[in-house]
């Protein structure tokens, strides 16, 4: 029997002792396994798995250069609201109040993209996982810069997430959203579609509490 790594959040799934969250049974094989089944940790689909006795390289997809247009913008009113709330565990209010309302003014500056679409998406976190985020994590590693390497392994897992999410929806349209809540942690950008939050961020650890409901 074989184990799967989940290459988002780091759960195993052991053939051997199948799992007992989603009433999978024992000695169930990873390609049984039916194909809307998630990760029962960070609800990654099964794509995201890796054979952990026999791993395999694959071969990333040919992608066009990545648009930045916006994205520049969008990134500094992030990292302006990362320093809001680096202040606010300081007790620094009136520090915080600023960073804040810079990220709000940054972000609103950015103009609405003319025809969003879920591929257009899919397509955008195709690409960073191919191309951006490879180059920064190389960038970050030459630098020996562990600080800006932990941001892009941060990055590189909610933005998979993201892709396993649009490709569940292009799967399964609105059933995906049916009956369960759209939870996102305001730390790292990780987002959870279920009945309840996880217990703790699988990305970033933050409990539960401080994840925020999306509306749909």
């Amino acid at each position: 029997m074989k184990k799967y790594l989940c290459t988002i959040c780091g759960h195993i799934y052991d053939e051997e002792a199948g799992d007992e969250k989603t009433k999978i049974p024992e000695k169930t094989t990873f390609e049984s396994l039916p194909e809307k089944w998630t990760c029962p940790i960070c609800g990654a689909a099964k794509f995201e798995f890796r054979e952990l006795t026999a791993p395999k390289t694959q071969k990333p997809p040919k992608t066009h250069p990545l648009s930045t247009a916006g994205i520049a913008v969008l990134k500094d009113s992030a990292i302006c609201s990362s320093l809001a709330k680096g202040c606010e565990k300081q007790y620094k209010n009136d520090e915080a109040a600023i960073y804040h309302s810079l990220s709000k003014e940054l972000k609103e500056s950015v103009p609405k993209m003319e025809g969003a679409s879920f591929s257009a998406l899919h397509q955008r976190a195709g690409q960073e996982i191919a191309s951006l985020i490879p180059t920064t994590k190389r960038v970050a590693e030459n630098h020996h810069d562990r600080g800006a390497l932990r941001a892009v392994t941060w990055a590189e897992k909610v933005t998979r997430i993201h892709h396993s999410l649009l490709e569940r929806h292009a799967a399964e349209g609105p059933a995906l959203l049916k009956d369960k809540t759209v939870f996102l942690c305001p730390v790292c950008g990780f987002i959870f579609i279920a009945e309840k939050a996880p217990s703790k961020c699988p990305v970033c650890s933050v409990p539960e509490w401080k994840f925020e409901i999306v509306e749909a």
